[in-house]
């Protein structure tokens, strides 16, 4: 049995906090929930996204952690590239280019790499391109945004 005597200043104190606990957990995973709920994202999904930062949150919570995203990845890398791709000075278009080359070392798809590395390579550079997307005010990047390499989860 679960003792809180010390741990909590009254009874009605701690079921508060807990049951409020319970409440935010609970809400916190009605905003993570994809539009199928347990059932797969979609291609149609991720189109119907008003824009590129609302498409790429949508495949981070929803990604199916394999080949699969890599095609997902397109419509959103698609979105992403409409906002800030014509805006790049030939610099900064360069430094993308490098960045997307950084993706592909950190996550190389080779013949034995199999479906989880396509998954973290295409992520890798949706990450990028959501990134500059973001950088981009008033139709232009003003300088290249901050970005490095992320860690993702498999």
């Amino acid at each position: 049995m679960l003792r809180l005597e010390g741990m909590c200043p009254g009874m009605r104190t701690c079921w508060t906090a807990f049951i409020g606990t319970l409440l935010v957990s609970s809400a916190a995973a009605e905003d993570a929930r994809c539009p199928n709920g347990p059932a797969p994202i979609q291609l149609e999904d991720l189109q119907a996204a008003p824009d590129c930062s609302t498409a790429h949150e949508l495949h981070e919570a929803c990604a199916w952690g394999s080949s699969g995203d890599a095609r997902m990845t397109e419509v959103v890398i698609d979105k992403c590239q409409a906002g800030f791709l014509d805006h790049l000075t030939s610099t900064q278009k360069r430094r993308y280019e490098k960045r997307l080359d950084a993706c592909t070392k950190r996550y190389p798809v080779t013949e034995m790499g199999g479906s989880i590395q396509i998954y973290l390579s295409s992520m890798c550079y949706e990450d990028l391109a959501a990134t500059y997307f973001k950088a981009t005010k008033g139709g232009r990047i003003a300088r290249t945004p901050r970005w490095k390499v992320p860690d993702i989860a498999e």
